[in-house]
């Protein structure tokens, strides 16, 4: 054990209790080491302090260590919490046969089923090409307008005008106020940047080289059966920006068309849903040419999602049981500073390892939650309507032989893909089923309950790193330690002034007894 007085001296104990005595003189006239005397009084005076401050440290590495513990079980009720949900086991895949046609994917409301695509029409924008706005070469869309003016022609102090679009139940869709532009700061590009930008549902541009405006829908379809899908309101865009819904270079929006199990049928968008499958259009097909999608039960996703977690709970499990198992070395305290000046780093690392191990060590709370998680796991689930899957062993998931991996989870890989795909439904209900007793819970529903609990527990104990000391019984108890400590070194200080006193009216007699036998020498020898 590292010595607590070895190496000391009066002015490194002055050092740790906030002394300012380190520039004291003492013993001249009694030829006594004062300084000595006093470390060693003082290495005495200070141990119950040393005590307290390697107590402070041991709480908060426990502290710390119970935070760690914490957090790994908040990251496995993170991955618990979606798994109590019925929907992580009903996933279902859509597969195309063409994806250069269609693309799909399934909510798990899908039937399991095939679907078939032919005639297929993509929809498409409408869109706007505009007149030649000038045939001058020295236009500069990215000057203000009035400054071009010579080009444009006369413009008024307040550019105002309105594009109307529609949304996809043929509702009028118009910025309100309408557009506005000062022609004096606001260049073309701007002004196409703004529409663009706004909720008018076009994108718009300059081409310099054929000096036209084109606008394009945002959305597809014939959303204007009545008329056209973007309308232009206003003398400036339709006259000096020759933009107008009536030339022959307007394009109205088409509506996706195709056939699906026989039904002809059409949407604004090449995005739909039909019967739980989102379907996305890809490109028309030929004449005769057809596209199925199949829907089925994904075992691979469902699979996945149970072996993450076996695999999260087993690395869960063994790191709290390598913290509640390490040896607690009683006789390795925390170094003190003064302590660790005097030894190497290599020595000061290994140390403090075995100073820190074993905090934990048979912790009543970890212990407590690990033998609860083996019962909410291994306990049989009630109602999960197949009396031969309410059990993990009997879908693949069963308890290792080996007793030092501490109830770690194996997968038999072929029986649990094998359960998925017969009774997904059994399978949703012994992990997620909701009961009013533990007996007809599923096992994410008990696990989350003792996850919970478990981390609740902790933090009333030990807090979180964003937490202050007042919010959780060991950080009041840090603050009561450090209260202690600093009392205890106001208390040394006042210790070491009054035994500096008592040696210095020890040397004030001493010198004045020598003084006089001085004197008196002086005075017989006369």
């Amino acid at each position: 054990m590292a010595d607590s007085t070895s190496g000391v001296s009066i002015n490194s104990i002055n050092s740790m209790i906030g002394s300012t005595n380190s520039n004291r003189v003492s013993g001249l006239a009694s030829g006594i080491d004062v300084d000595s005397i006093m470390t060693q009084i003082m290495t005495a005076e200070s141990q119950p302090m040393i005590q307290m401050q390697q107590r402070l440290q041991q709480t908060e590495w426990l502290r710390d260590d119970y935070r760690s513990m914490n957090t790994l079980l908040s990251n496995l009720e993170d991955t618990i919490f979606p798994m109590k949900l019925q929907n992580s086991y009903l996933t279902k895949s859509a597969t195309s046969s063409n994806d250069s046609i269609v693309s799909a994917t399934a909510t798990p409301n899908a039937g399991n089923t095939t679907y078939k695509l032919s005639n297929v029409k993509m929809a498409a924008s409408a869109s706007a090409v505009g007149g030649e706005i000038t045939t001058n070469p020295d236009f500069d869309p990215d000057k203000s307008l009035a400054s071009q003016s010579e080009i444009l022609g006369s413009l008024p102090e307040s550019i105002t005008f309105s594009i109307t679009t529609y949304d996809e139940n043929g509702k009028p869709i118009a910025p309100d106020p309408p557009f506005s532009f000062d022609p004096g700061t606001t260049s073309l590009n701007d002004m196409l940047k703004t529409i663009s930008d706004s909720n008018s549902g076009v994108n718009a541009f300059y081409d310099p080289f054929t000096h036209k405006i084109a606008m394009t829908r945002k959305e597809t379809g014939n959303l204007n059966p009545n008329g056209s899908d973007i309308v232009f309101s206003g003398n400036f865009i339709t006259n000096t920006l020759k933009m107008t819904s009536t030339d022959a270079n307007f394009t109205d929006g088409s509506d996706a068309e195709f056939t699906i199990n026989g039904l002809d049928t059409h949407r604004h968008s090449n995005t739909f849903t039909v019967g739980g499958v989102t379907y996305t259009l890809q490109g028309n097909t030929a004449p005769g040419e057809t596209a199925t999608v199949r829907v089925d039960n994904d075992t691979e996703a469902v699979f996945k999602k149970i072996t993450d977690f076996v695999d999260q709970y087993n690395d869960t499990i063994a790191k709290i049981n390598d913290k509640i198992s390490e040896k607690r070395y009683r006789d390795y305290p925390p170094l003190t500073d003064l302590q660790k000046s005097e030894m190497k780093d290599s020595d000061i690392e290994n140390w403090t390892n075995r100073a820190k191990s074993g905090m934990l060590a048979s912790d009543s709370i970890l212990t407590g939650a690990l033998a609860q998680m083996r019962q909410d796991i291994y306990s049989s689930v009630s109602g999960t309507g197949n009396d031969e899957m309410d059990q993990l062993a009997e879908i693949g998931i069963t308890t290792s032989t080996d007793y030092l991996e501490h109830g770690k989870l194996v997968v038999d890989e072929a029986k649990l893909r094998e359960a998925i795909s017969t009774d997904p439904q059994a399978v949703m209900n012994l992990f997620s089923k909701q009961g009013t007793t533990e007996a007809d819970q599923g096992i994410m529903q008990r696990l989350d309950g003792t996850l919970k609990k478990t981390v609740d527990q902790i933090e009333e104990k030990a807090g979180k790193t964003s937490w202050v000391e007042d919010q959780y019984s060991m950080g009041r108890s840090i603050n009561d330690m450090n209260e202690r400590i600093a009392a205890f070194k106001l208390r040394l200080v006042d210790v070491e002034n009054r035994y500096y006193a008592q040696f210095d009216a020890m040397e004030a007699a001493i010198q004045q007894a020598n003084s006089q036998a001085g004197y008196l020498q002086q005075f017989m020898g006369q």
